[in-house]
Order: structure tokens, then C-alpha cells, then sequence
């Protein structure tokens, strides 16, 4: 007791850290006095204990952490910067406080998370919580579930984000723990009171018992809508006038956002869980195994959320089975697969959506029930992935067919599809040519055509008013008019709902039915997966990118942990020594640190805490050369021995960082650096040490950096670097006032060009001529040169197969390069102004449109693969009346692929095969802008893609000549370039053998030329010749094989 009174006088944080429990608790007593005393929320009193609230919530004593939260909770409400505490003191309470027996403390740490959702923190209070739910001690997971529940229940579901709430609730159902099933249960009503049936298909695969006791929860729970009783502090007024509503008794009304199931759920890959022979099996003879095929992806197609991916080959199988295949049940089971992957993908399956409405509105003509509403289903989830302008050219295609049922059904695909249109997007521009067609059908023999028009124009008239419908419909009489009114009278608006006479027009959308009535199995496979196993696409990239960033991380440790673990692997004498005033003292004690350090084993080295002690006062800010050569080389030698942390980093980078730029300490500083970068990676550490550098106002610190870089970069290999982050820091030195500075940058840059290449160029074309003059200059002396191979490794690699050494090493050069490249999303630039000005009936609008979506790529520079709906929208305009439209968008799409790169292959189908057909194009300045483009896209994306499927054979069939003489001169050109191709290329040789015998001598010629190139690839005769069939007579069939012999030879 005798010590009491030495802590006594202590100020309160000093209290608050100290080893007596009595001493913090008085502290904690105190700081709760101050902090409910403080007036300002903006005091600088505040920052003292922004280090030390964490502490508060997690004091070993249960007594003494009782007040300790009291303050803490007194602090967040009352603070200014509370909001930086949340992350650590959320965590605090999850581990520390939500285990406790006492309620009192429960309590108090859930106020504390409740408190931070209202200072507007609530992100991280729920992604904490959450963490929470992975806990294996029971009573922290039931606590964290009660908290949610609590956090819903306040602040609502506007607040509160419920997708990862809800995507990890059915694991609490399977807990072995009745507290946690039955806490999950409660969560689950509370969910329900704010979305309700949204939340259905999410739990539709947890015990039976359960959902029936949810169920009957579900009933009792009011009608009326839940509503917010607490508020964050940006939501004051809000506040004040529910506050005012309650005091005069008035009900307060509030809107509750309508969620829909499907953003609820989990994608899930199915692409590389189809049968490896499902593309054998859909060709094959016997209709049984292309019903087996059909089966196993009708099953995967039932998901309700599905990964994005490349459907394109299995889109065009279901496509051709729907179109070719004479066993009905077999079309019905492909439309009702591309009905799911609709449904499954939504927008994302509107790339798609041109290839295949036309194939479904032909098979209409088929009258069997279960065929004609399987393909309903198909063509109304289709729709909803698109537009209705995108269609429209489709469907008018057909409207003049003599099958009446592919008529109606046409007609009653439109008056659904009116049904989830508006005035905005039902325009006259669209509405007017699909009225004319309707017209000519009211007039049409067959009474069901005549009813189904009657129909589409009703709801058309319904949607869009009878003042925008009347002037088409000027030419019906009064009988007429009067049936389409009375159509009218009976469609029910919104919500896509079937009105009362619109008996054959179905009812709401297979999508609609399907997120409502499924629910999602279980994840197997990681959402960030790419196609086919390969690790190469964007989605996957972000994702192993996010998981290094968490690799090599550890919890930071408090200076007292630091001390004792310290104190076991050190000399007490060195420890002692650390802070002398006396430099020789501090010397001798950081050469007993260095014997130290190369005695001790690794498994032994507490790193985080060895270079906590090097940063204890005077730290970095030791002024003796000599001290601080030593701590720099101690730094390096711990990177290099012990199991060294991204959180160890942290704690010593600044230092090295500002020490790099010194005559006598620089060497060392760079030696700790490079240490770090082997054992946290060369890419992570590069982004630190770059950021800090430019943090400062030293110009010789910021040039030795860059001048680290240069050499790093040629010792660890190019994989990984952050591009973009090193661009912009670039540009900043580059600008510098000081010459080393910018020569630094300009050297830099010369390392980067030889793993870039010519790209790298672009990032500076904005620079000053003088400027670019010294860059190019540097890219010239890298003329030539190749990247040296890597000599150092991170310790994870080095420690991996020489295979995957080898595969790193691939991975910093060749074409890989363009995967390092930082790109641009310009999705959200392509705006729905921007597609109808793109669409627009007047040119010069249209124009602008075109020099607005150049401007966009221009700015970016380098983007991805998702580019919203520009393909569609650019594909519009490649048979533009208008050549000079046609030409720039030629132009713009060479553009495309400069800027996306590889990605550009998702886009061959949809966007690429109509180059191809402006290759038919009259004017020859019009057909050399679109082959120049053509290659552009080639040399981006290689051959495959072009080859696959029948969009090539589908081009050669048309009998335009320039068509085919670019066409088959193209493939005469590429097709010796190609070890392999695709099987597909034989549905080329009936075309090939039409062009032989063209009425026109150039198409004739090209094809010759084009025929032995045929012959290097499709070395089947015996099929080949099967193609030509009858109509080669012997005499060609002769000299074809002499053709193929000569070839082969």
C-alpha cells in the first residue's frame, strides 16, 4: 500500500497505462469525470487517449475494466476523433468483454458498439462483429448475433447492411450451441421485420424444425413497417421531427427501402463444375446423351445467382439445340437452361441476348404447350438482362413471318415485355415501327395473330398513355380502336402483373419466380475463381490480391508485451542502455543487441517487439551516426533471420525511410529496406516506402528512394508492382525542383520500361515536350536490352518448387506485362444519355455521342473488360447510315483495343463478328478502316475466338463479294500464323466451296489462295470432301486432293 501514494500523482493517462489495477482503476474513474466534463468535442484533450481507449475495454482486472468501459463508452459519445478508435476497440470487446460472466460488462460493450454505429462508424462495428461469429467460444458469438439484432432493431436496415449479415446466418442454425441457434433465430425475425419474403430464399436450406419455427414467427410479427427509433448524428433532423410526430401523436411514416432477394445471395461459379464432355455429349448422335448433357447444366443453371464468367460456347450449344434439334423435350430442357442462366446472370447475360432471341422467336413455330411455354420463360428472362431496343430489330424481323404462331407468340412477347416498360423507355423512336407491325397483325387472318396485336398494343397503350399510341393508330376504324382500349382497360400496372384478359400473355418474369422461390445451395467454390482454372482474370487478380494484403499481418503489441518479450531474448544491460543519455553507453548496448540478434533462433525472435524496442526513444531520432548505423544494420539482420511481419514494417519503415537520403546512414537504410522486401514482398514494401517518401519535404530522401527502387526492381523482377501507384509518385518527382529528384524519377522510369515496354509511354504523353525529350531519351539506351533475372526472393517464394520460382519469373515479363497494368472501370461513364445520344435518329447528336465515348477511353487511358453497354450500343452504329459515323466508330473500336488489352475477348462475339460484316461495306475507304481494325483486335485478342462457333461461316454466307474477298483474304493471311484451330473452322469449308465457284473472279481468286491454308489445319479429306457432297464433280474433287497433297507436302 505503501505505493499508492507514487501513483497517486500521476496524470489520469498515465493512471489509465499503469501496472497497479487500482491505479487504473482510479484512472478510469477520473478520465470518465474529464471526459463527461469537456464541453468541446473538438478539445485537444481528447487526442491524449486516442491510443489508450482500447486499453479501457480490454483491462485484465474485471473490476477495474468495468469503469474502464464506463470511460470508454463516455469517450466515443462525446469525442470528435472517437471514430478512429472503432476497429480496435470494437475488436477489444468482441475478444475481451462479450466473454465475461458479468452482465454489466456485456452490457456496456454492446452500448459501445451501438454507440459507434451512431458517430457513423457503423462499417466497422458490423465487419468486427461478424468476425466475431467465427469465435469458437460460444458466449462471444451469441453476443455478437444479440448486438446485430439490437443494431437492426434501432437503427434499421438503411443503417445495418444486411447482405453479409444474412449471407452468414444459416451457419449459426447448424451450431451445436442451443444459445446461438436460438439467438440466430431471433436475429433471422428481426431481419424478416425489415425485408420480409427477400430474406426467404437465403434460408430455404437450414432444418426443416427451424424454418417452421421461423415461419411461425414470421405470421405473428405486424403488418405495418418496422421503423428507425435511433439515429446516426448526420440524422438529427430527422431526429427532431420523429421526436415531434410521437409528441403529437401523429403515426410516423416511413419508407422502407425494397430489397431484392437476388442482391441477398451468393453467386456461384457453375462453369467449372459442367461435365468435361458436355460439348461431346450435346453433338452426339443419341438423344439420350444429349439429354444427359442438357440435365447436368439445367441443374447448375438453377442457382439463382451465378458468377460472372465467359458463357459464350455454352450459350451457343443451348442455341443450337433450341434451333437444330429435332426432339422437342430437348428443346424445352435448353430453353429452359438459357431461361436460368438469364435469370442466374441478369445484365450480365445481355451479351448474349442478341444470339439468341432470333433463334427463339423462329422456334415458335413449333406448337407443342410444353415447348412454347419453355420458351416463354426463356425470351421473358432475356429480356430482363436487356432492352427492349436492343430486341426490337428481332422481333421485327419476324413479324412479317408466314407462320402464324411465330406471329402471335412475337406479339405476345412484346406485350409482356411492355409490361416492364415506362414512358422513358418506350419511346416513340421504338414504339413507332413495332406499332406499324402490330397493325398489319390486327389485319391478319388468324384470329390468335389478330388477338395477340390487339393485346400488345393494349398494354403498349396502357404504358405509354393514348395520346403517345393515337397517332399510330390512325388508320384502324372504331372497332378496332375499341378492342385495343378495352385490352387496355384490363392490364395491370406496375410489377409486371398479367392483366385480366391477357390469358396467353404469362405472368410475372422466370427471374422474378426464381430469386423469390429458391434458394441458393451451398458456395463450393470461391466467387473470385477463374473459368477454366486459370488465375489470369480480373476477379481472381483482385482477390489474391487482397489476400497478400492480409498475409503477414500479425495483432500490433502493447509496449508492455513489448517490454517482456524483450527482456527474454535480450541483455538486461542492453535494455537498460537503449535510452542513455550517454552515446557510447547506447552504442555498446545496440552491439549487444546485434550479437544478440545473430545468436537467436527464429522460431525464438519476437520481431515486432525487437524493433519496438530500436524505436523506443531516441528511436530515429538518434543523432550519432555511429548508434544509428548499428539500429539500421540490426533492423536489416532481424528482416533477414526472424519470421518478419507487414505490422514489424510499419514500425520501422519511416525511420529507414528518413535516414535513406544521409551520406553515412543511407547504405544501411537501403540494406533495411531490401531486407523487408524480402520478407514482406518487393510490391508492398516499394508502395510503402514511395508513399513516405513523397510524404516528406526532403528532396535527397526522395531521390535515393527512387534510386532504391531503380535497383530493387532489378534485383526482385518486376511481378506484382503496383503500377499505377508508382506512376502517380513518378509524375510528382518528375515535377520536382530538384534536379537529382527528377533524374532519380527519369532513371527509374528507364528500369520500368524494360518490363513494360512501349506502354509505359503512354502514362506520360501529357508531360512537357522537354520533359518527354529526357524520357524518351532514357527508353532509347533500354533499346534492345531484356530484363536481368531476378536474384532476390521473397522468403515465401524462395522457399517454393523451382516450378513455381520459374512461373514468377514468366509471370514479370512477355505479354503477362499488360495484366500489371492499373485499369480504368468506365462502366459507370456509359450512361444510359450517353446510349441514347450514341442511338440517337439525328447524326450530329449521334456524333457527339461517338466523340463523348472517345473522350472517355482516351481519359482512361487503359480500362477493363466491362464496359456496360457500349458494345450493343457501338454495334448499332457499324451499319449506321451515315459512313463518316461508320468510320469513327471503326476508329473508337480500334481505340477499344488498344486501351483493354487482352480483355477484349469477351467482346469478339458480340462486337467483333460486326467488323467482320462492315467488311462488305461499297466504299473501300470504309472496308480498309474496318480490316485495320479487325487487326487491331486480332493482334489483342489471337484467332481462337474469331474461329469458334458459326458466326464466320454465318459472314461467308452472305453473297456480297467485297465481303468475302477481305474475309478469305484475312484467313489466307492468319490461318498459316496458327498451330491449331478450332473444330469449327469446317463449317467454313461449304462457304469456302461456294467462293470457289463465285460468280466474281476476285472472290474466286482469294478463295484459292485461302484453300491451302484450309488444307494445313482440316486434314480429314474423307470429312471435307463430305461437306462439298454431290455437288463437286469428280474432276474438282480430283483436284482438290492434288491441292491437299501438294499442301501437305
Amino acid at each position: 500500500m505503501g505505493d499508492d501514494s507514487e501513483w497517486m500523482k500521476l496524470p489520469i493517462d498515465q493512471k489509465c497505462e499503469h501496472k497497479v489495477w487500482k491505479a487504473r482503476l482510479n484512472g478510469y474513474e477520473e478520465a470518465l469525470k474529464l471526459f463527461q466534463r469537456i464541453e468541446d468535442e473538438k478539445s485537444q484533450e481528447w487526442g491524449k487517449y486516442l491510443g489508450l481507449i482500447k486499453k479501457f475495454v480490454t483491462d485484465s482486472n474485471a473490476v477495474a475494466q468495468l469503469k474502464g468501459l464506463e470511460a470508454a463508452l463516455a469517450f466515443i459519445e462525446n469525442a470528435h476523433v472517437a471514430g478512429k478508435t472503432a476497429g480496435e476497440v470494437v475488436s477489444g470487446v468482441v475478444t475481451k468483454v462479450f466473454n465475461q460472466p458479468k452482465a454489466r460488462a456485456k452490457e456496456l460493450g454492446t452500448d459501445i458498439c451501438l454507440m459507434y454505429f451512431e458517430i457513423e462508424k457503423a462499417e466497422v462495428v458490423q465487419d468486427e462483429l461478424l468476425k466475431g461469429l467465427d469465435n469458437k467460444n460460444p458466449k462471444i458469438v451469441v453476443a455478437c448475433i444479440e448486438t446485430l439484432r439490437k443494431a437492426l432493431s434501432e437503427f434499421g436496415s438503411k443503417i445495418v447492411t444486411l447482405k453479409p449479415v444474412v449471407k452468414v446466418l444459416p451457419k449459426q442454425f447448424e451450431s451445436r450451441e442451443k444459445a446461438v441457434r436460438e439467438e440466430a433465430k431471433l436475429l433471422a425475425v428481426e431481419i424478416y421485420r425489415w425485408i420480409r419474403d427477400a430474406l426467404r430464399p437465403s434460408l430455404q436450406n437450414i432444418n426443416s424444425v427451424q424454418l417452421k419455427e421461423l415461419e411461425e414467427e414470421w405470421v405473428k410479427l405486424p403488418s405495418s413497417p418496422p421503423k428507425q427509433t435511433r439515429f446516426l448524428r448526420s440524422q438529427q433532423d430527422l431526429r427532431a421531427k420523429f421526436e415531434q410526430q410521437q409528441a403529437q401523436g401523429e403515426d410516423v411514416a416511413e419508407t422502407v427501402a425494397a430489397v431484392d432477394p437476388y442482391e441477398l445471395l451468393e453467386a456461384v461459379e457453375i462453369l467449372s463444375k459442367m461435365p468435361k464432355d458436355f460439348y461431346e455429349k450435346i453433338e452426339a448422335k443419341k438423344w439420350q446423351e444429349r439429354k444427359e448433357a442438357l440435365e447436368a447444366v439445367e441443374a447448375l443453371a438453377k442457382n439463382p445467382k451465378l458468377e460472372n464468367g465467359d458463357y459464350g460456347d455454352l450459350v451457343r450449344a443451348l442455341k443450337k439445340v433450341v434451333g437444330k434439334d429435332a426432339n422437342v423435350m430437348l428443346v424445352s430442357m435448353a430453353a429452359k437452361c438459357l431461361a436460368g442462366l438469364a435469370a442466374g446472370l441478369r445484365k450480365k447475360f445481355g451479351t448474349y441476348s442478341g444470339q439468341v432471341v432470333p433463334t427463339i422467336l423462329e422456334k415458335f413455330k413449333e406448337k407443342k404447350p410444353q415447348v412454347v411455354q419453355a420458351l416463354q420463360e426463356a425470351i421473358d428472362a432475356i429480356f430482363l438482362t436487356t432492352t427492349l431496343q436492343n430486341l426490337s430489330e428481332d422481333i421485327l424481323g419476324v413479324m412479317d413471318n408466314k407462320n402464324p404462331s411465330i406471329k402471335q407468340q412475337a406479339s405476345l412477347f412484346l406485350a409482356r415485355s411492355f409490361r416492364h416498360c415506362t414512358q422513358a423507355t418506350l419511346p416513340k423512336s421504338i414504339l413507332k415501327p413495332l406499332c406499324a407491325a402490330l397493325i398489319k397483325q390486327v389485319n391478319d387472318s388468324a384470329p390468335e395473330v389478330r388477338d395477340a396485336a390487339f393485346e400488345a398494343l393494349g398494354t403498349a397503350m396502357k404504358v405509354v398513355g393514348e395520346k403517345a399510341v393515337n397517332p399510330f393508330l390512325a388508320d384502324l376504324d372504331k372497332l378496332k380502336l375499341d378492342k385495343i382500349k378495352e385490352c387496355a382497360d384490363k392490364v395491370e400496372l406496375p410489377g409486371g402483373k398479367k392483366g385480366a384478359g391477357g390469358g396467353s400473355g404469362g405472368g410475372g418474369s422466370v427471374a422474378d419466380k426464381k430469386s423469390a422461390a429458391k434458394a441458393p445451395p451451398p458456395a463450393e467454390s470461391s466467387a473470385g475463381a477463374s473459368k477454366k482454372g486459370k488465375p489470369t482474370s480480373a476477379g481472381a487478380g483482385k482477390s489474391k490480391k487482397a489476400a497478400e494484403s492480409k498475409e503477414g499481418t500479425e495483432n500490433e503489441l502493447s509496449a508492455e508485451m513489448c517490454e517482456e518479450l524483450a527482456a527474454n531474448v535480450l541483455p538486461a544491460s542492453c535494455l537498460q542502455q537503449l535510452d542513455s543519455a550517454n552515446w557510447k553507453e547506447r552504442l555498446a548496448s545496440m552491439e549487444e543487441f546485434q550479437r544478440a540478434v545473430e545468436t537467436m533462433d527464429k522460431g525464438e525472435m519476437p520481431c515486432q517487439a525487437l524493433v519496438r524496442m530500436l524505436a523506443k526513444k531516441p528511436g530515429w531520432k538518434e543523432t550519432n551516426f555511429q548508434v544509428m548505423q548499428m539500429k539500421l544494420r540490426i533492423v536489416a539482420l532481424i528482416a533477414q533471420r526472424g519470421t518478419f511481419s507487414k505490422t514489424s514494417a510499419n514500425v520501422v519503415l519511416d525511420g529507414l525511410v528518413d535516414k535513406v537520403g544521409d551520406i553515412k546512414c543511407g547504405g544501411n537504410a537501403k540494406e533495411g529496406l531490401t531486407a523487408i522486401g524480402e520478407a514482406c514482398s518487393l510490391p508492398w514494401t516499394a508502395e510503402q516506402v514511395v508513399s513516405m517518401a513523397f510524404a516528406q519535404k526532403n528532396p535527397k530522401n526522395q531521390a535515393e528512394t527512387l534510386n532504391w527502387l531503380a535497383n530493387a526492381m532489378k534485383e526482385f523482377g518486376f511481378a506484382g508492382v503496383n503500377v499505377k501507384g508508382f506512376i502517380n509518385n513518378v509524375k510528382t518527382a518528375l515535377g520536382a525542383t530538384n534536379p537529382a529528384v527528377r533524374t532519380a524519377a527519369i532513371t527509374l522510369l528507364g528500369v520500368m520500361y524494360l518490363y513494360m515496354g512501349a506502354p509505359l509511354r503512354m502514362f506520360f504523353e501529357d508531360e512537357k515536350p522537354a520533359l518527354l525529350a529526357q524520357i524518351d531519351a532514357e527508353f532509347e539506351k533500354m533499346q534492345g536490352q531484356s530484363p536481368p533475372p531476378p536474384v532476390r526472393f521473397t522468403k515465401k517464394a524462395a522457399s517454393e518448387e523451382e516450378g513455381d520460382e520459374e512461373e514468377q519469373e514468366e509471370d514479370a515479363g512477355g505479354q503477362d506485362i499488360m495484366d500489371l497494368l492499373p485499369r480504368t472501370d468506365i462502366s459507370d461513364k456509359i450512361t444510359s444519355d450517353l446510349v441514347s445520344k450514341i442511338g440517337d435518329k439525328n447524326w450530329k447528336i449521334r456524333k457527339e455521342g461517338l466523340d463523348e465515348t472517345a473522350a472517355i477511353i482516351s481519359e482512361a487511358k487503359f480500362i477493363t473488360a466491362n464496359i456496360g453497354e457500349l458494345p450493343l450500343t457501338l454495334k448499332g452504329r457499324l451499319s449506321d447510315s451515315n459512313k463518316i459515323l461508320v468510320q469513327q466508330t471503326l476508329t473508337i473500336l480500334q481505340q477499344l483495343a488498344a486501351a483493354m488489352g487482352p480483355g477484349l475477348k469477351q467482346h469478339v462475339k458480340p462486337l467483333g463478328i460486326p467488323i467482320i460484316t462492315v467488311l462488305g461495306d461499297s466504299k473501300s475507304n470504309v472496308r480498309m478502316a474496318a480490316m485495320t481494325t479487325l487487326q487491331a483486335w486480332v493482334e489483342q485478342t489471337g484467332m481462337k475466338e474469331w474461329l469458334e462457333g458459326e458466326d464466320l461461316a454465318e459472314e461467308l454466307k452472305k453473297e456480297n463479294p467485297f465481303l468475302r474477298q477481305e474475309v478469305l483474304g484475312w484467313l489466307a493471311e492468319k490461318l498459316p500464323t496458327l498451330r491449331t484451330v478450332p473444330g469449327d473452322l469446317m463449317l467454313c469449308v461449304p462457304q469456302l466451296y461456294a467462293c470457289l465457284e463465285d460468280r466474281n473472279g476476285d472472290v474466286r481468286k482469294k478463295a484459292q489462295d485461302a484453300l491451302p491454308t484450309f488444307m494445313m489445319h482440316l486434314v480429314d479429306l474423307s470429312a471435307i470432301l463430305g461437306f462439298l457432297g454431290q455437288r463437286v464433280c469428280r474432276a474438282k474433287q480430283s483436284c482438290f486432293r492434288l491441292q491437299c497433297i501438294t499442301m501437305n507436302h
